[in-house]
């Protein structure tokens, strides 16, 4: 008897168990989708304010797949490049732009996102290519949820529904949590503003920054991250090239003094893309906005005033040679460090 009895409990806590399991599994879909703080399964071609990061990648990347036939110039490079106003460079260059900065973009990313406008049969007329000194860096194809690729752009089946997993699994959950969180519970003010018809990109936060003029310290790449970096740029170049495409250069304005400890990274980055350009865009390292905190929203993020310095005087575009020689003659003026980080 106790037996019979004990075999409908059981069922009943089975069934009561996975109800609760079902229930849980609709929860984390339902939070994931609807929540969606990166704007995957809801993307948006409008502007807008966040508190947190959306997913600059496939935002993006979603405006091009439909409209990429508006624009005539594209801004590539990671979340410094995003700082360029579109509408400050139309009128330098008199071009339709829009900005394709996302964040951590490196060259391979850029390249792959250029093949898949090639594919569109979007190819820019321009493509604008912010260069940072103290960024050489690479890195595998980044995975965590605010860097995903656009599954259009790597074009493997198996990622796509990698991708879409991956955003309604439980770190997505904890993340949309946090997003609603802030959003409608702490009212956090928004550190973001989009603007989705430019790709335009707004930091909306300050920091109290000084900056010293000289470096502590050099700082030296190794040549086989050098090599690449060359490489990438050469494919670049080279695919821009064939379909009747001008590659533009820019020199971001990143701290004086982070590019007074890189002059020998520079003389060999020059030696190595002197057959990519002739030419960059630079802001005069005499500028006094390089040492002012003021220009920047932190160490790694100019503004937009300084940004548009770099391009708007048809003076600041110099030779690579020319602006080694910048470089050589500022750091002249710091003390000599005979030691340096990094390899090289």
């Amino acid at each position: 008897m106790n037996e019979n009895r004990q075999i409908p409990a059981a069922r009943r806590f089975l069934r009561t168990v996975w109800v609760l399991a079902g229930v849980l599994v609709l929860l984390l879909l339902g939070v994931n989708y609807f929540s969606d703080r990166y704007y995957v399964f809801h993307p948006r071609s409008d502007s807008f304010r966040e508190v947190l990061e959306p997913n600059t990648r496939v935002l993006k990347a979603a405006v091009l797949e439909e409209h990429c036939h508006a624009f005539d110039a594209v801004i590539m490079g990671s979340s410094r490049a995003a700082v360029y106003r579109t509408e400050d460079l139309d009128q330098a260059l008199g071009v339709r732009s829009f900005n394709f900065g996302v964040a951590t973009g490196s060259l391979p990313d850029i390249l792959d996102r250029l093949v898949w406008l090639d594919g569109l049969g979007c190819m820019p007329r321009r493509i604008v290519l912010p260069l940072s000194i103290d960024r050489l860096r690479f890195a595998d194809r980044p995975n965590d949820l605010l860097r995903k690729e656009y599954p259009a752009i790597v074009g493997d089946p198996a990622y796509r529904r990698e991708f879409v997993l991956s955003y309604l699994g439980v770190d997505a959950f904890f993340s949309n949590l946090r997003a609603l969180w802030e959003k409608h519970v702490k009212r956090t003010e928004a550190r973001f503003h989009y603007d989705l018809a430019s790709g335009d990109v707004i930091y909306l936060w300050d920091r109290d920054l000084a900056f010293p003029r000289c470096p502590g310290e050099d700082v030296r790449t190794d040549a086989v991250t050098l090599d690449r970096y060359a490489d990438y740029l050469a494919r670049i170049h080279e695919l821009a090239s064939a379909r009747g495409s001008e590659l533009v250069l820019l020199w971001n304005p990143i701290p004086l003094a982070d590019q007074l400890a890189r002059v020998e990274d520079a003389r060999a980055l020059f030696r190595r893309i002197g057959g990519i350009s002739e030419t960059l865009y630079r802001v005069p390292l005499i500028d006094p906005r390089l040492v002012d905190g003021s220009a920047f929203h932190d160490k790694g993020h100019f503004k937009p005033g300084l940004a548009a310095a770099v391009f708007q005087a048809a003076e600041n575009r110099v030779s690579l040679a020319s602006l080694l020689r910048e470089l050589d003659s500022a750091r002249s003026e710091c003390p000599t460090n005979p030691g340096h980080t990094g390899s090289g």
